[in-house]
């Protein structure tokens, strides 16, 4: 789904919230993408973004970066304030 809107069913406000920042900064985003089995909330370059409510799998991060990609882990509470930028920065390069 690329800069597509996040469904309400299938995805937290949150997600949506984050999701509105990216388009609004004009940062190229891919939303609930199958790596490896497995879903990642957004991919922005490198960046493999979860937004999370919850404790991360060990497991999905050590197969992220045998993917190639960078994990990040974003909390609800930090959706609002966290810098955005610096991914849109990070995108560009790769």
């Amino acid at each position: 789904m690329r800069n597509k809107k996040l469904l309400t069913s299938t995805s937290t406000k949150a997600e949506r919230r984050f999701a509105e920042r990216l388009k609004t900064a004009r940062i190229p985003f891919r939303a609930k993408v199958k790596i490896g089995g497995r879903e990642i909330d957004f991919i922005i370059g490198k960046y493999a973004i979860e937004i999370d409510g919850h404790q991360q799998a060990t497991a999905k991060n050590a197969m992220l970066l045998e993917q190639g990609y960078i994990p990040v882990h974003i909390s609800n509470d930090s959706v609002a304030t966290v810098n955005i930028h610096f991914y849109g920065k990070s995108s560009s390069r790769h």
